[in-house]
């Protein structure tokens, strides 16, 4: 019995034991990563208790991932407390592909299946990466440049993290981790072979608070962007300074930001919107200029020459830091689209 009390500290020691390297490569990952990895696991065997199950670590079967696929999906079982909400399938499928590498540490690959398999209906767990609608704010009615001014006017620092969100397509992290006064390279300072450099003059160099600690170049390419960035470099002040608010760690300037959002009503309850959907906005915005047509999800010329197109995609995704042309769809939908099918959920998830 004590075997099963002392779950928490199993888990720690296989998860210090494997946690250092990548599922399938054999490279060290990020310490994001490993992070994103360990609280995941912990969150998974905390709940496995709760639903009843007093499973030590290294003892997991299949009734147990079954258990968890069916409370994440909202789906009623004897004796187990049910969400009042299923979790979206991209969720499912994100916490499915960690229990699978964390099979494998354990001796048992193959344990964890595709989503697919663990439940009635695979609508449940598809996970597609079209957006069908639009998500930016200027899609919903929202006018970012007036929201930012009334940001600004109750806190700079926030203020200008959304002007950059909105500018460069940041994410809130990179934002706020954002140091304006070493960021801007020019042109041939980028990468050989790098395929903006023919098209722009210069670039924001941003890595502090990507995922996985990606390297990606932005384009500077308009008076609003221009402004943006002499904006944030007033806020700040020395050369190595960041946006984020003085004084504050990390964590307390994404608690910060989030509760100034929300209190201007930046949610999907109050205006329709997240803080996420100015990275949705920029995209669209890059993709007309680009492609000098509106995007699929905005519902663009449909006739567009595929070589342009797979060209705006590819030009979308490496300015938003992805390696995949095809990411640009969580954003720009798809001519393909898929119809009936509600892509919102995954669509926000997209990085």
């Amino acid at each position: 019995m004590s075997y099963v009390r002392d779950w928490k500290g199993q888990l720690a020691a296989i998860i210090e034991r494997h946690n250092e390297m990548h599922a399938f490569r054999h490279k060290p990952i990020s310490h994001n990563t490993r992070e994103a990895r360990r609280q995941s696991l912990f969150r998974m065997f905390g709940l496995l208790r709760q639903l009843g199950f007093m499973v030590a670590p290294a003892n997991i079967g299949d009734r147990h991932v079954r258990a968890l696929v069916r409370y994440w999906c909202a789906q009623p079982a004897a004796a187990m407390p049910a969400r009042e909400q299923a979790c979206s399938a991209a969720y499912i499928q994100q916490q499915l592909s960690i229990l699978r590498v964390f099979a494998g540490w354990i001796g048992k690959a193959g344990l964890v299946h595709e989503a697919k398999a663990y439940v009635e209906d695979p609508a449940l767990v598809a996970r597609h990466y079209a957006a069908q609608r639009d998500f930016s704010w200027a899609a919903n009615g929202v006018d970012a440049q007036t929201l930012v001014a009334k940001v600004t006017e109750m806190d700079r620092y926030v203020g200008i993290q959304l002007r950059l969100m909105l500018a460069f397509g940041m994410r809130r992290k990179e934002a706020v981790m954002f140091a304006p006064h070493v960021a801007e390279v020019p042109d041939y300072a980028l990468p050989k072979g790098h395929p903006a450099a023919m098209r722009f003059v210069s670039f924001l160099r941003i890595k502090r608070g990507t995922k996985g600690g990606h390297l990606r170049y932005t384009a500077v390419r308009s008076d609003e962007q221009r402004e943006a960035l002499e904006e944030a470099r007033r806020v700040a002040k020395t050369r190595d300074g960041h946006v984020g608010c003085p004084g504050l760690t990390l964590k307390q300037s994404l608690d910060r930001f989030s509760n100034v959002v929300r209190t201007v009503g930046i949610s999907r309850k109050g205006l329709g919107v997240s803080a996420h959907g100015l990275r949705h906005q920029f995209a669209n915005d890059l993709y007309f200029e680009i492609a000098t047509v509106r995007s699929p999800v905005q519902g663009g010329d449909p006739a567009l020459d595929p070589a342009v197109r797979r060209d705006a995609y590819r030009q979308v995704a490496e300015q938003l830091g992805h390696h995949r042309p095809q990411v640009s769809t969580a954003y720009l939908g798809s001519l393909r689209q898929e119809g009936g099918t509600n892509n919102e959920a995954s669509a926000q998830h997209q990085g």
